[in-house]
């Protein structure tokens, strides 16, 4: 093992080992090489080289997202850390737990003209939990700090002594900004960032670490754990309740609260697929039961009489726009967030935050006994209603991307997890059952479409089953260096939806049917993913009927030497016109 002999970098690798830091992804540079060099040495790590700062944050986030404990990511002074912006962001608004380290010039060397400088904190603005700077060392390279006249870290002329005491300080407060960052990442589940000066040399190791850590007690948490802010009779205020899932884990709900809330008939439970929560009474694919009550002549009517008045939100972000555009129109009295993550104001009638496990929640909740008035039937009569008309129009709808979903859908091996790229995809996996083993996640917390590939592949990398990514082609080109690592399994298999360009912007209001809509919105394209795949080492298929993907996928998820990409094309306009059709057609059934 090799610890590098400057201590605040030192310093950094004593704290990841202390507080159980594994998984280390390190963008090559030469400012990061002591932490570099150090983190790879050593066997207490699994450190991961990928090369485009950018798809590293979003492989990082993919690990983190798998292991629930944070990630660290390295970087070398200069653009670099600029690069993890948007991997930050949705690590930020997922709550998911990142450590970002910038390695950087000193200070002095900082707007002076000296090559790969920038000014480096607080370069992620709002969307990071905190942004700071460990203070340089002085007892490293002293007379090289001392040659600066921008330098204002010491007092000339030097001594041994002073420089002991002032390194003591320095040492002193590394420590307690280590101590504080490190586990408020943990608690809060949110990046964090580090920003630590380097004065060259930058290659001197030892074998034994030189730096003992002081012994302190775990910082207390900076948010409550428990909270009785609640009143358990408030169920009994209403006949008409709405549990909203978001975003969640697999098993978040025990199997002890799913049964008591179903075991009420004044609550109705609206799932997304990224709530990975099953049960038969809850209601899933929920544009397919709201989308066509809009085209109703007496929708009004309808929303108004399964309107809730007690709405109870559990989870993170929400992907289905009618179902917030319904929240918002026919608002409930009343919003809880239930658990220890940010509660969102989505629907605009205010928020109040139950900080405590959504099990503790609904433990302790009192129900209504024998209402006269059956909330749930109300919607499952609704439910019910979609059933019949999905299944006919899926029969004779033409070859499109609701047809290739529904294959998709229904293709999945149990054992795989699967991740999904946003905008198209993630919307329309939303109309269709998948089945419970295979765990759905996405980057809701800020809906891009960058980065897909990238998380996917972190998440692959320390999963112990096999992954599916599901993207579009726009998702898909935009992160090809998602693909430029060494940490892709043969069991990884990419689906690309191509209907050449953004076609979810036909399906939106708004949409114009002219050349520029084409070019700057949809960004209409001929490409395709034959040769990146040659490139990346991916056995490749190209499919543009149903018959021809229904063949294809009896075969693409069994065993082989090398990952898989199935590349599907179809008609843009064809499909946004058949979704349109689609939500027309039960609206009238």
């Amino acid at each position: 093992m090799m610890y590098p002999k400057i201590p605040s970098a030192q310093t950094i690798i004593l704290y990841c080992i202390k507080i159980g830091i594994k998984h280390i992804v390190i963008s090559p540079g030469s400012r990061n090489a002591p932490l570099a060099i150090g983190f790879a040495s050593n066997e207490k790590f699994k450190c991961y080289s990928v090369i485009d700062e950018r798809s590293a944050g979003f492989f990082a986030l993919g690990i983190a997202q798998q292991t629930k404990l944070p990630a660290l990511l390295l970087c070398t002074s200069g653009s670099a850390l600029l690069n993890y912006s948007p991997s930050i962001a949705e690590a930020f608004y997922s709550e998911i737990p990142l450590i970002v380290i910038s390695a950087d010039r000193p200070v002095y060397k900082i707007n002076i003209g000296d090559g790969q400088t920038i000014d480096q904190i607080n370069v992620f603005g709002k969307n990071i939990l905190s942004s700071d700077s460990l203070m340089q060392d002085l007892n490293h390279q002293t007379q090289a700090i001392s040659k600066s006249n921008q330098q204002k870290l010491i007092k000339l002329p030097v001594n041994k002594k002073s420089i002991d005491k002032l390194q003591s300080d320095v040492q002193v407060y590394n420590e307690k900004l280590l101590e504080k960052s490190f586990y408020n990442c943990i608690e809060l589940n949110k990046p964090i960032h580090i920003n630590i000066p380097l004065e060259e040399p930058l290659y001197n190791f030892v074998e034994n670490p030189t730096i003992s850590l002081s012994k302190k007690n775990r910082p207390s948490s900076p948010v409550s754990k428990s909270s009785d802010n609640f009143n358990p009779n408030i169920f009994k205020k209403h006949s008409k309740i709405i549990v909203l899932i978001g975003c969640c884990s697999p098993n978040y709900l025990t199997t002890k609260t799913i049964n008591k809330i179903k075991s009420n008939s004044n609550i109705v439970v609206l799932k997304e697929t990224t709530s990975n929560i099953e049960d038969d009474s809850f209601f899933g694919n929920i544009d397919k039961i709201i989308a066509p009550i809009e085209l109703l002549k007496n929708s009004t009517e309808v929303f108004k009489s399964i309107r809730p008045t007690l709405l109870i939100t559990i989870g993170g972000m929400i992907v289905s726009k009618k179902v917030k555009s319904f929240l918002r129109d026919f608002s409930p009295q009343l919003h809880l967030h239930v658990g220890l993550g940010k509660a969102n104001d989505t629907y605009y009638v205010g928020v109040k935050h139950i900080l405590k496990n959504p099990n503790l929640f609904f433990q302790k909740a009192k129900f209504i006994k024998n209402s006269d008035f059956n909330y749930y039937n109300s919607w499952k009569k609704i439910s019910n209603q979609r059933i019949a008309p999905h299944k006919l129009f899926l029969k004779n709808a033409p070859f499109s991307d609701l047809i290739v979903f529904s294959i998709i859908s229904s293709s999945i091996p149990l054992a795989f997890q699967v991740q999904v790229a946003n905008s198209s995809p993630i919307r329309y996996l939303q109309l269709f059952k998948i089945h419970s083993s295979n765990a759905i996640y996405c980057n809701r917390g800020t809906s891009g479409i960058d980065g897909s590939t990238s998380t996917a592949v972190g998440a692959a990398a320390v999963s112990s089953g096999p992954t599916l990514l599901i993207t579009g082609d726009i998702s898909f080109f935009y992160d090809i260096n998602g693909l430029w690592n060494s940490y892709i399994k043969s069991s990884f298999r990419i689906i690309i939806i191509n209907n050449g360009g953004g076609g979810i912007f036909r399906i939106l209001p708004g949409h114009k049917d002219n050349k520029i809509f084409s070019k700057f919105i949809e960004n209409n394209h001929s490409l395709n993913a034959k040769y990146l795949a040659k490139l990346y080492g991916f056995n490749y298929q190209k499919k543009s009927s149903k018959s021809g993907i229904t063949k294809a996928l009896k075969t693409f998820f069994k065993n082989s030497l090398k990952p898989k990409i199935l590349e599907i094309s179809t008609p843009s306009e064809i499909s946004s016109k058949t979704l349109k059709n689609y939500f027309k057609y039960l609206s009238k059934n």
